[in-house]
């Protein structure tokens, strides 16, 4: 059956838009309000030049201006209010409800205090956590045709009330899913909204495709995600007006997890719409170590580096202005969602594997040849300024790195 002549498609889109332009507007007109909030409270993201030396994420600081975060509470706000408005519909468990909760508040409070990274784990576990002990676990998958089985062992656990049905390894398996899917996600918002961007795109696809299989409900929670995540996006489109924050990436990464689980009878699709920030963070994870040998011994530590390893980071090093930096990691999210959904419906998503993983290392190969290229040539300059200070002694040379769509960059004033 053809995905875009797909009757449950053609029976319900006007029902899932309503719902998305709902959450899209209560989003973008929380936004303006939680810049407001974030200036208040102090809620803000301090370029490098105004950080002390060694301090948590100054490697990392792009910008040259103080920067308004919270614009993820607009997003939480938003999935929340248009839930409730939606109650009737829109059926969700518990688990997952204070799974967001909790979300928000770890996510808040790195975004006020920069919480160390044990604290930041220990929320995100918490809320994986309550995921699973509401019910929700990864006990089998499809995966390339081959279905794995994650139910080995289980047994009831009874504690003040509350009944918890343990499955081994599934319920293991399923918090390492949802946390590591949160970190990952967390390191594409380098650059502003790129993160926004690359969720949006993901959960367009996600969406499509559970709407196509009948999961209609399911569809409705993408959308409400989906349309939260829009709201706030023209804010941060570069110049930004306003940072997602731990907020936004935290629970973007958490609810592309669940939506994964829940949606999924075949995992094949799901992991190559998500495929681009999963092979990121697995090379960003294999530089530390190669970088730090020490983390063998310690790998929580892993989470306290700050690097330049991200595909953004890299394509930045090669010239690339932010802009165009958001414009080439959104198309190749296009590319790879695209092939998702071609083969979603069809029997050969063994072939749609392949195509986009190869797609995903082709282009961090060119990533990795160009940023050799922009370091040449910034070498080559470098001489040639050497060779002129020289010609002419008394001209001083200053060397300055701007890029062509940051010139003209102002502070937003909400």
């Amino acid at each position: 059956m053809d995905l875009f002549t797909n009757p449950y498609i053609a029976n319900n889109f006007s029902l899932i838009a309503g719902i998305v332009l709902t959450a899209f507007i209560i989003a973008f007109l929380l936004t303006p309000l939680m810049g407001k909030l974030a200036l208040k409270i102090g809620a803000l993201d301090l370029p490098a030049r105004l950080r002390t030396k060694g301090e948590r994420g100054i490697a990392t600081r792009i910008h040259e201006y103080v920067y308004p975060k919270l614009g993820g509470l607009a997003v939480v706000s938003a999935i929340l209010i248009t839930l409730f408005l939606n109650r009737d519909f829109v059926t969700v468990g518990k688990g997952v409800i204070l799974g967001i909760i909790i979300i928000a508040i770890t996510g808040f409070l790195d975004d006020k205090f920069e919480l160390n990274s044990k604290l930041q784990l220990l929320g995100q576990l918490l809320a994986a956590a309550i995921v699973v002990a509401s019910g929700i676990s990864i006990t089998s998958i499809n995966f390339l045709d081959i279905q794995l089985h994650f139910d080995w062992f289980s047994t009831i656990i009874r504690f003040a009330g509350f009944t918890y049905n343990f499955i081994f390894p599934a319920d293991i398996l399923t918090i390492l899913w949802i946390v590591g899917l949160i970190n990952v996600v967390n390191w594409v918002g380098g650059v502003d909204a790129l993160n926004g961007s690359v969720t949006s795109i993901a959960l367009v696809t996600l969406l499509l495709i559970n709407l196509a299989n009948g999961n209609i409900v399911l569809a409705a929670l993408i959308g409400i995600h989906l349309g939260a995540t829009l709201g706030v996006l023209p804010f941060n489109y570069p110049p930004g007006k306003i940072m997602y924050g731990s907020i936004g990436d935290y629970i973007n990464g958490f609810l592309l997890a669940v939506f994964a689980i829940l949606g999924s009878t075949k995992w094949t699709a799901s992991l190559i719409i998500l495929a681009m920030p999963i092979i990121d963070g697995i090379l960003v994870v294999y530089m530390r170590f190669k970088s730090n040998p020490e983390l063998i011994k310690t790998p929580l530590k892993i989470l306290q580096i700050s690097d330049k390893n991200h595909l953004h980071h890299r394509l930045l090093d090669a010239g690339y202005s932010k802009k165009t930096v958001t414009l080439i990691e959104t198309a190749m999210m296009v590319v790879v969602c695209t092939i998702a959904l071609i083969f979603s419906n069809l029997r050969t998503d063994v072939l749609a594997f392949i195509l986009g993983i190869a797609f995903i290392f082709v282009s961090f190969a060119v990533v990795f040849v160009l940023k050799k290229r922009g370091k040449r040539r910034s070498k080559a300059d470098e001489i040639l300024d050497e060779m002129h200070a020289s010609e002419n002694p008394e001209k001083e040379i200053v060397i300055k790195t701007v890029y062509d769509d940051e010139k003209d960059d102002e502070k937003f004033i909400y």
